[in-house]
C-alpha cells in the first residue's frame, strides 16, 4: 500500500513539473518584462532555439520566452494532459493532440493575421493543408520543417568505398546493383564488413517500403489507394520491396544483427566502417555530423530498375501554435514574426535535421552534404491528395479506422518475414489488408456521412503534385 502511495505521489510531482511553465498563459516579472512560455518537442532543435531566444530578448526588451524542452518519452503524456487540464503554454511546436480537436476544444489561435496569400505564396509546395497546418483554409500552425520532410536517402561511408575500390559515381542505383556492390565488399572484407546497415524499428520499414513501392503500385502513395478509395495494404509494390530486403538478408548483404538494432545503432555501424550504406530519413545526416562521423555522403536511395519513386510530401505538420486563451497576443506575435525572420536559417538549417518550410532561405549550412539532401528531399517528396483536402468528415473517420485496426503499418510483417517467423509474406499481407477493408467499410456504413468517394481522387496524376485547384475541380 505504502509503494503505491508513494507512486501516485511521484507522478503527480512529475506532472505538475511538466506542466509548470504553463500553469498560466503568460505574466509579469517585478521588472514589468511579459514572460511567454514555449514548449519545444524537437530534441535537435534544443540548442538553436536557446540561441534564437537569447537574441530575440537582446532585441526586444520587456519580453522574455521561458523555453522548455519536453522529453521525448513523456510528450504524448505532457501535451494530452495540457490540453484537459487548460495548461497549455503561450507557444508550443506541434502536439500529438490533432488540429481539429485544437481547434473543436478553442484551444489554437488562427494566425490568418500573419500568413496572407503573398506570404503563403514564399513556402514549399503542400506546406498548407487541411488538419495539417490549416483548418476550413484558416491557419494554425507557423511551419517550421518543409512539407518535403521525411524522405528517406542512401547514406554512405566514403572510406569504406575507397577501401574496396569503389567510385561515387558507382553508387548503385537500382536493387540488383546494391546486392551485387553488397557482396563485393562482403566478399573483399572476408565477412568483416557488410554493404548495408539497417535496423528493426516498424516504422523505418513503413517509411521504406512504401516509398520504394511506388515504382509498381504508384496508386498508393502509403497505405491507401486512392483511385478506388481503398485500403491497400498487400499490393505488388508492397510485396516486391520486402522481397528485396529479405534477398539482401538471407545473401550477407545487410548486417546480420539489423533484425536486432535499433536505428541508432544502425547509423553507428556505418560510423564505425561496418557496413557501406544505411537508409535513413532526411535527419540522419545531422545525426552522423553530431556523432562526430563526417567522411559520409549521400545519394538518391536504389530503386527498382532505376524507376522513380516519390514520398507522401505533407505527411505531418511541423511548426509552432498558439493558445487560444494567451493574454499577450501583440508579444507573442512580435516574437512569431522574428521567428518567421530568423528561424529557418538559424534554427532549421542549423539543426541539419530537415529543410526549412520556406523556400529560398540564405544561410550558411552547417555540413557540405546538406545541400544534396534538400535537392533529395525537394526532387523525391510530391503533394499527393488528402481526402480532409475533400471534407473535414473524414478525420474523425480515419482516427476511429486507425484505433479499430489491430496493427499500424506492415513494418511489423516485413520484420517477420526477414527473420523467419512469417512463412507466407503475401498471405500475411493478404490477412492485413482483409481486416483493414473490413474495418473500413464497416465504418462507412456506420457513418453516413462519409463516402468511399471522398477517398477517391480520378484527377490524380501519380507523381505529379495535387494542388488546390485540383481539390476545387472535383467540388
Amino acid at each position: 500500500m505504502k509503494s503505491k502511495f508513494f507512486t501516485i505521489i511521484f507522478m503527480l510531482i512529475t506532472g505538475c513539473f511538466l506542466v509548470a511553465c504553463a500553469s498560466e498563459n503568460g505574466a509579469e516579472d517585478n521588472s514589468d518584462n511579459v514572460i511567454l512560455s514555449m514548449w519545444n518537442r524537437y530534441p535537435e532543435l534544443n540548442n538553436s532555439f536557446a540561441e534564437l531566444i537569447e537574441d530575440f530578448e537582446e532585441e526586444n526588451s520587456g519580453i522574455k520566452i521561458e523555453l522548455q524542452n519536453i522529453p521525448v518519452s513523456s510528450q504524448t503524456a505532457s501535451y494530452q494532459s495540457a490540453v484537459s487540464e487548460d495548461t497549455l503554454p503561450d507557444i508550443w511546436t506541434t502536439a500529438v493532440v490533432s488540429l481539429d480537436e485544437l481547434v473543436d476544444l478553442d484551444k489554437a489561435k488562427n494566425l490568418n493575421e500573419l500568413f496572407p496569400q503573398e506570404v503563403k505564396d514564399d513556402y514549399y509546395p503542400g506546406t498548407w493543408f487541411e488538419n495539417g497546418t490549416t483548418l476550413n483554409g484558416d491557419v494554425y500552425v507557423l511551419p517550421l520543417f518543409s512539407p518535403n520532410h521525411g524522405v528517406n536517402m542512401l547514406y554512405y561511408n566514403k572510406d569504406v568505398l575507397e577501401q574496396y575500390g569503389i567510385a561515387e559515381d558507382d553508387i548503385p542505383k537500382t536493387w540488383d546493383e546494391m546486392i551485387e556492390v553488397g557482396k563485393h565488399i562482403y566478399n573483399e572484407s572476408g565477412g568483416s564488413i557488410y554493404g548495408f546497415a539497417w535496423h528493426n524499428e516498424a516504422w523505418a520499414y513503413n517509411n521504406f517500403i512504401y516509398m520504394q513501392s511506388t515504382v509498381t503500385s504508384p496508386d498508393t502513395p502509403w497505405d491507401m489507394n486512392y483511385i478506388e478509395g481503398k485500403p491497400d495494404f498487400a499490393n505488388q509494390g508492397n510485396i516486391e520491396v520486402i522481397e528485396f530486403l529479405k534477398t539482401m538478408y538471407d545473401e550477407n548483404v545487410m548486417v546480420p544483427s539489423s533484425l536486432e538494432n535499433d536505428a541508432a545503432n544502425a547509423e553507428a555501424n556505418l560510423a564505425a566502417g561496418k557496413a557501406a550504406f544505411y537508409i535513413g530519413g532526411n535527419w540522419t545526416g545531422g545525426n552522423l555530423i553530431m556523432e562526430g562521423f563526417e567522411n559520409w555522403g549521400v545519394a538518391p536511395e536504389p530503386t527498382k530498375d532505376n524507376q522513380s519513386i516519390y514520398a507522401t510530401a505533407a505527411r505531418d505538420a511541423n511548426g509552432l501554435m498558439v493558445n487560444n486563451d494567451t493574454e499577450y497576443w501583440e508579444e507573442v506575435k512580435t516574437f512569431l514574426e522574428y521567428v518567421s525572420e530568423h528561424a529557418y536559417s538559424d534554427v532549421v538549417i542549423q539543426s541539419g535535421g530537415s529543410q526549412p518550410a520556406k523556400m529560398d532561405v540564405e544561410a550558411d549550412y552547417p555540413f557540405s552534404q546538406l545541400e544534396d539532401i534538400y535537392t533529395i528531399m525537394t526532387d523525391t517528396a510530391v503533394p499527393v491528395p488528402q481526402p480532409p483536402g475533400r471534407s473535414l468528415e473524414v478525420i474523425d473517420f480515419t482516427v476511429e479506422y486507425g484505433s479499430r485496426r489491430s496493427f499500424d503499418g506492415i513494418g511489423d510483417v516485413a520484420v517477420g518475414y526477414l527473420s523467419g517467423g512469417v512463412e507466407d509474406l503475401e498471405g500475411e499481407l493478404n490477412k492485413v489488408n482483409d481486416e483493414a477493408n473490413e474495418v473500413f467499410d464497416t465504418l462507412l456504413e456506420e457513418t453516413p456521412e462519409v463516402t468511399r468517394e471522398m477517398f477517391q481522387f480520378p484527377n490524380w496524376e501519380p507523381f505529379k503534385p495535387y494542388t488546390e485547384e485540383d481539390y476545387e475541380e472535383l467540388e
